[in-house]
């Protein structure tokens, strides 16, 4: 199989005495969010977050079905740090809130205490 890392992160080895969690999988047809994913992955990754290679290494573990399709199908050795793994995860997976309905945009009021201006700069 042809991961995204570079290879010097699929040989990082893991500290003495440390096993790999069972972790929480992540797929399309899940209900948590990315944001909730990444904040689950890394409590289950515990000591070893401040790691890069470490949480990248281990993070196709917290993936299934298409998710997990995703990302052995990045090109090889494109990803290089964490952060560049977690923002292609998120603008590949995240779904924006639901749209507003009339009904709810109808409902909309002004607070007591707020002025027009306050009140347009919630939206």
């Amino acid at each position: 199989m042809c991961w995204p890392y570079q290879k010097y992160v699929l040989i990082e080895e893991l500290p003495r005495g440390w096993k790999i969690p069972k972790f929480s999988k992540f797929g399309e047809e899940t209900n948590e969010s990315t944001a909730e994913h990444i904040a689950h992955y890394l409590t289950e990754v515990g000591d070893i977050t401040n790691n890069e290679n470490f949480k990248m290494k281990y993070f196709p573990s917290s993936l299934t079905k298409n998710a997990f399709t995703w990302l052995t199908t990045l090109p090889s050795q494109s990803i290089f740090t964490w952060s560049q793994l977690e923002k292609a995860f998120h603008e590949q997976f995240y779904v924006g809130q639901s749209k507003i309905s009339l009904k709810d945009l109808a409902s909309v009021r002004c607070k007591m205490s707020e002025s027009i201006d306050d009140f347009l700069n919630r939206f």
